[in-house]
């Protein structure tokens, strides 16, 4: 347990009121940040269920097997801000806040405590949100590599070794390293929502170095390599569709699907998701004068789309690869309702397909 001082967050509001609840500030905060786990919770379930159902009957399905170590890693960051709402809620649903004007609000300098819960939570999210961005790039690479250079088998051993080393053991290392520096903890929903990350205890340079260092240097290095990945993917589709007719993925590579250029679609939808933790990171950063109303309805109102977004990627994944995917709909919807014979009958096309695999299938 260790008692920290407060760094100012504001709140715009135009009641004249001294005393505030956090409750009711953070109150459709704390609502978007519930729904959105609860719905990622869910999703997470379907998809691990229509790989076990649908994903099994197909073991050389590489691509498939790199959206489950994706939606793992989005599960951790969904989990840490489920537990970090319930803390908030918890701790300070009782503590007031104090108003400088009649337009403002901000946390007392009052010692506040930042207990084992919140520091255990701030890893668990941050841990998780690396894995995500470490397997974002990965499946962009696998997708390249697919589609361009090496279009029949799977990927060596020592290729898979080195993927799961890098995109799991170093953020992982990253993430104890923070722990052990002890800059994990309350940050006051100064750059995330309801729950914790950096502590706002740490002098502004700290705060940014290692926001840096535990999730938004790979956010954009993430983003950077999908980004480069759609537009030269799209292009890539374009001019084969032109010169040979070949509309799909998988008329161009037999190591992929047709569904999986979903894959590019659910890039889109995690800038739209994310996007906003980082805007509020650069408006942190920009040093912007905490007594600016504009900035701090601006803050504001990017928090509450960083609520639900940060939280929800499993569920949009769920969307685009179990319900835009129509065999994996059809599999699973069979499989929900008894149809035993429909359920076959997609399997046996399934197994008629034939495989161009001549390598030994390993699990990625």
């Amino acid at each position: 347990m260790e008692n920290t001082t407060v760094n100012t967050t504001w709140i715009p509001t135009s009641n004249p009121i001294v005393h505030i609840n956090l409750l009711s500030a953070f109150a459709v905060d704390i609502s978007l940040t519930i729904i959105a786990c609860t719905l990622s919770f869910l999703g997470s379930i379907f998809i691990f269920t229509s790989y076990c159902v649908v994903d099994s009957l197909r073991p050389e399905n590489e691509t498939r097997r790199l959206l489950i170590y994706l939606t793992v890693s989005d599960l951790f960051v969904a989990i840490g801000n489920f537990i970090g709402t319930i803390r908030f809620i918890a701790i300070y649903g009782s503590k007031p806040i104090y108003s400088n004007s009649a337009q403002l609000f901000a946390f007392s300098g009052e010692e506040l405590l930042s207990d084992n819960a919140c520091v255990v939570q701030s890893f668990i999210r941050t841990t998780g949100s690396m894995w995500s961005f470490f397997w974002n790039t990965a499946i962009a690479i696998h997708l390249c590599f697919a589609l361009f250079y090496c279009r029949h088998g799977t990927w060596s051993r020592k290729v898979k070794i080195f993927c799961h080393s890098v995109c799991w053991l170093l953020p992982l290392s990253i993430a104890i390293a923070a722990a052990r520096y002890e800059v994990l903890g309350e940050g006051f929903t100064e750059v995330t929502g309801t729950w914790c990350w950096i502590k706002s205890s740490l002098s502004k340079s700290d705060q940014i170095t290692w926001m840096i260092i535990s999730g938004i240097g790979w956010e954009l290095v993430s983003y950077f390599v999908t980004c480069i990945m759609f537009l030269y993917l799209k292009g890539y589709m374009w001019r084969q569709k032109k010169r040979f007719n070949q509309r799909r993925f998988n008329d161009v590579s037999l190591r992929l699907r047709a569904e999986d250029e979903n894959y590019l679609y659910l890039w889109l939808i995690g800038y739209l998701l994310r996007i906003w933790g980082t805007v509020r990171f650069f408006l942190f950063v920009s040093g912007n004068s905490s007594n600016d109303k504009l900035y701090a309805g601006i803050d504001f109102a990017l928090l509450h789309l960083e609520s639900f977004g940060d939280s929800s990627k499993p569920f949009f994944t769920f969307l685009l690869f179990c319900i835009a995917d129509k065999r994996t709909r059809q599999l699973l919807r069979n499989k929900i309702c008894c149809r035993r014979r429909a359920y076959e009958e997609i399997l046996q096309s399934i197994n008629a397909e034939p495989n161009y695999d001549n390598s030994v299938n390993e699990p990625l």
